[in-house]
């Protein structure tokens, strides 16, 4: 029997989720089923590359569907839980080289331009379930560097 993969995220990344696949499967659809009508109409299949394309789209956006699925299904929403160590969901100040400042997420709501690194990222890696004060190692392409975590929030 398979084992289910837990996917653990926040309440809004699950919103998120839950609001692509509602786009996907509602407008997105109903858009790339007229493109495909579209270019049905015109005629020979064979050399229309607006046809390719447009079942390309679709493919993609069934797989995606189906990925987001999969993943709303598996969801282990994180709670409020106590801040005594590091986990998705918190923020995390880190003191080194520089101050660094993360909130540690999903993979799904990860965008390091907003200040949001996935668990699985290297620094999410060496934060997670640490506490205040500790020391941890991060390799970057120059080597790894020292930081103390400052605060979690």
């Amino acid at each position: 029997m398979d084992e289910k993969k837990r996917y653990p995220i926040t309440v809004s990344g699950l919103e998120k989720l839950k609001s692509e696949l509602k786009l996907r499967e509602s407008e997105l659809r109903e858009k790339i089923s007229n493109t495909l009508n579209e270019m049905r109409n015109q005629g020979d299949l064979r050399e229309n590359d607006g046809y390719s394309m447009a079942i390309e789209e679709q493919n993609i956006n069934e797989e995606r569907i189906v990925e987001l699925k999969e993943k709303i299904r598996n969801a282990t929403v994180i709670k409020d839980r106590t801040k005594n160590k590091v986990g998705i969901g918190d923020t995390v100040a880190l003191d080194g080289e520089t101050k660094l400042k993360y909130e540690v997420t999903s993979e799904e709501e990860a965008n390091p331009l907003e200040g949001k690194i996935s668990y699985l990222s290297p620094i999410g890696q060496a934060v997670m379930n640490r506490k205040v004060n500790e020391k941890v190692t991060i390799s970057t392409p120059k080597g790894e560097k020292i930081y103390t975590i400052l605060a979690i929030t």
